[in-house]
């Protein structure tokens, strides 16, 4: 096991290659992360970092994202077979599952499917609904189509949510970028994950009443993606949820305010 940076592995599920971070920890409860729409698996590092004294930490590129190959379809459904692909070759019987946002839909549908499988699932700021402020315009300028310098990407994604500083977002960037072949800095996303993302014509608030393990939902205070009465209709609905809303933070909570996003951690899994 390497204690000083993470394992590249690399999965193959029904011909598409699929990234995952391994942080080691053989012989603790496995804990899997599933990241947010254009997001990436080292998005969440320094979680991983707190989490790897008690958990075997892996972090998954999801389809088109990071080092993961691009696909033909994007949605919970085609997440779902990329999911336990990637959990059936790590030989996985038991784990927790962690997801943000697009990653934590994709967690309540796995889950909701192999329950057998999840000792605990933790939803990060999403729900069966989103709210309508998430479709507002960000405030600030349009995001450019590519990118100068790591700095500009990092002054970029401190206007839009200054909560984790600077210093943060300039660490960030450097890992969310990549240099195309003219050069160019772009993110770390195929581009086919806005062309052909769908959306599936499913009852949300059934397959979240059908996920028996414990549960925890974390909201941001000032979300704009999960009103905070949904919220609470989630911890109400699941079988066996509960709801903490975390101060300071907007939607990205670990890195908004990781440290009650942390201390939220320790109380519902216990370690």
């Amino acid at each position: 096991m390497n204690l000083l940076r993470p394992l590249d592995r690399h999965f193959s599920v029904n011909g598409l290659r699929l990234h995952v971070l391994d942080w080691g920890g053989e012989g603790r409860t496995p804990l899997l992360l599933l990241h947010g729409f254009t997001g990436h698996a080292h998005a969440w590092d320094t979680l991983s970092i707190a989490l790897q004294p008690h958990f075997r930490v892996l972090a998954l590129d999801q389809r088109g994202h990071g080092d993961s190959d691009p696909a033909d379809v994007y949605n919970a459904i085609a997440a779902f077979d990329d999911i336990g692909g990637v959990v059936e070759q790590l030989g996985l019987t038991s784990l927790v599952l962690v997801g943000l946002s697009m990653g934590g839909r994709n967690g309540i549908y796995f889950t909701s499917k192999r329950p057998e499988l999840i000792q605990k699932l933790v939803i990060v700021d999403i729900g069966p609904e989103v709210s309508k402020r998430a479709a507002l315009a960000p405030a600030g300028p349009p995001e450019p189509d590519t990118w100068e310098s790591i700095e500009q990407a990092a002054q970029h994604l401190y206007r839009g949510n200054p909560n984790p500083g600077i210093h943060y977002y300039r660490w960030v960037a450097s890992s969310s970028l990549r240099q195309r072949s003219d050069g160019a800095l772009v993110w770390a996303w195929h581009p086919s994950v806005k062309e052909r993302r769908s959306q599936l014509d499913i009852d949300w608030w059934a397959v979240l009443r059908a996920i028996t393990p414990p549960t925890l939902v974390l909201r941001g205070e000032s979300s704009t993606v999960l009103d905070r009465d949904v919220a609470e209709r989630m911890a109400k609905e699941l079988p066996r949820g509960r709801f903490v809303e975390i101060p300071r933070a907007v939607h990205t909570l670990h890195e908004d305010n990781p440290e009650a996003v942390l201390a939220a951690l320790k109380e519902f899994l216990a370690f």
